[in-house]
C-alpha cells in the first residue's frame, strides 16, 4: 500500500484543493475554532478555555523560537490572519502573511484592521513553496500549523532559508507522525485525515530536525508537545457533536457549503482517534541561518 507519509496530492492538486476548501469553509472554520484556527497549549494550573489555550500555544512559540520583540516576520501560510496580527500588536513585529486562499486574505484584511495593526501587517496569495521575496528578507520565517500543507517540506524549508537574513530564525509548529513504522490501520487512519483537512502529508519531528540541519540550519531544537495539545480535540469534539447529532442543521449546511461539510465534521472525531491512538504527534523546531553577528 502506499505510505501516509507521502504526498497524497501533487502540488498543483493540493494548491487548487486548498483553495476550494478554505475559500469555502472559512467562516464556519472560525465558528467552531474561534479567532485562532490552531491547537491551543493546554497548562496544568490553568483553566480550560480555548481562546487562552490558543494564545498560550502562540507565545509558547515565541518564547521557543526566541522571537525578538520587533521583528520583520514572515507567517507562511498564515490562515485567517489570526496570528499575524498577534505578532504585530503584542510584540511589534512587521508580518508579510501569505496564503493560497482569497477568503483567507479577506479576513485577515478585517482582523488587522479591528486590531489597528493595518500598517504593520500585509496579507496577499502567494505560495510559501515558491516566494517573490528577495534572499535575505526577513528576521524570522513563522509557520504555525501550516508544515504539514506543503507537499515538498524539504522545499519549503529551504525557501524559509533562502528569504532569512543571516541570523535570521525559523520557527515551525506542525502535525508530526509518531513514527515511519506505522501498520496498515495507522496509514489508513493518517490518510483520511489528508484528505478531511486537504493536507499534503505529515512526517515524524526527527525527520524535520535533520531536514533542517541538512538544508543549513545552525542550533536545530526540537520538542514534542502533543500531552500539551490533545485537549484542543476533546474540546473540538464537543463543539462538533451537537451539529452532528442534528440533521437539520447538517443539510443546512450541506446547502450552504455543499458536501465538503461532512468531511469538515467527520475530521474532528478523527484526530482525536490519531491523539489518543499515539499515530499523530505536535512537533515544534527552530533553527537559525548562518551568519550573524555572534
Amino acid at each position: 500500500m502506499t505510505s501516509a507519509l507521502v504526498p497524497r496530492w501533487s502540488d498543483p492538486e493540493l494548491r487548487s484543493a486548498i483553495e476550494n476548501h478554505y475559500d469555502g469553509l472559512v467562516d464556519l472554520y472560525e465558528k467552531v475554532w474561534g479567532e485562532h484556527i490552531h491547537h491551543g497549549y493546554w497548562a496544568e494550573d490553568s483553566p480550560a478555555d480555548r481562546h487562552a489555550a490558543q494564545v498560550r500555544l502562540i507565545e509558547k512559540l515565541i518564547e521557543f523560537g526566541e522571537v525578538p520583540t520587533g521583528a520583520r516576520i514572515l507567517d507562511a501560510g498564515c490562515g485567517v490572519g489570526a496570528s499575524s496580527v498577534h505578532l504585530a500588536a503584542n510584540h511589534g513585529a512587521t508580518v508579510e502573511g501569505i496564503t493560497l486562499a482569497a477568503e483567507q486574505v479577506r479576513r485577515g484584511g478585517e482582523k488587522k484592521t479591528e486590531a489597528g495593526v493595518a500598517d504593520r501587517v500585509n496579507f496577499q496569495i502567494m505560495d510559501a513553496l515558491r516566494t517573490d521575496f528577495p534572499d535575505d528578507s526577513f528576521d524570522v520565517v513563522w509557520a504555525l500549523e501550516s508544515c504539514e500543507l506543503m507537499p515538498d517540506k524539504e522545499r519549503f524549508l529551504s525557501e524559509c532559508h533562502r528569504v532569512l537574513k543571516p541570523g535570521g530564525t525559523l520557527v515551525v509548529a506542525t502535525w508530526c507522525a509518531r513514527d515511519n513504522d506505522l501498520d496498515d490501520s495507522e496509514h489508513r487512519l493518517l490518510g483520511r485525515i489528508y484528505r478531511d483537512f486537504v493536507i499534503s502529508h505529515v512526517l515524524p519531528l526527527p525527520d524535520y530536525h535533520a531536514m533542517a540541519e541538512r538544508l543549513g540550519f545552525e542550533d536545530v531544537r526540537s520538542d514534542d508537545w502533543s500531552e500539551r495539545v490533545t485537549d484542543t480535540w476533546k474540546m473540538s469534539s464537543d463543539l462538533v457533536k451537537p451539529v452532528i447529532k442534528d440533521p437539520t442543521v447538517v443539510w443546512k449546511l450541506v446547502r450552504a457549503k455543499g458536501v465538503d461539510i461532512f468531511r469538515f465534521l467527520n475530521s474532528v472525531p478523527l484526530m482525536r482517534q490519531a491523539y489518543d491512538r499515539g499515530v499523530m504527534h505536535y512537533g515544534v523546531f527552530t533553527g537559525t541561518k548562518a551568519g550573524g553577528h555572534q
